[in-house]
């Protein structure tokens, strides 16, 4: 595990319990160690060139298409307390909605640049479905 990802493993051990965050305080230094890791730093230099060189489909000598290759994860960690994972998202791609439920979602873009929408669930007064108080905003 590079460097980099082994500090941040050891700082999420020290900070998260399976009940959530241990304080604010431990999101906010988790928050801080996040902020500083680069795609070298979790082997993704090479990768992160490709696509800042990407001008689109390109056709090659065969008469195909090459593309980006699809979304992946790479798994790193996961406990019962957190996980961590790197999802590697070609030029626009979208994910499904989805959800975190009970979780303390801490993001960090490795290089491009994201689009993200968020929604909030509402409760609506004698419902159970949770599913009826998702409103876009």
């Amino acid at each position: 595990m590079p460097y980099y990802v082994q500090r941040l493993y050891r700082l999420c051990k020290a900070s998260f319990s399976p009940d959530g965050p241990v304080s604010e305080d431990a999101i906010e230094k988790v928050r801080e160690k996040l902020e500083k890791i680069k795609p070298s730093d979790v082997g993704l230099e090479q990768e992160a060139q490709l696509v800042r060189n990407w001008s689109g489909p390109v056709l090659e000598r065969n008469g195909n298409h090459r593309s980006l290759p699809p979304i992946k994860y790479l798994h790193l960690h996961e406990c019962d307390s957190f996980s961590i994972g790197i999802f590697c998202m070609p030029p626009s791609s979208i994910i499904p909605l989805h959800n975190h439920p009970g979780m303390t979602v801490l993001s960090k873009l490795l290089y491009g640049s994201l689009y993200v929408k968020s929604y909030d669930w509402i409760d609506v007064p004698g419902s159970t479905d949770p599913s009826e108080g998702a409103r876009s905003p």
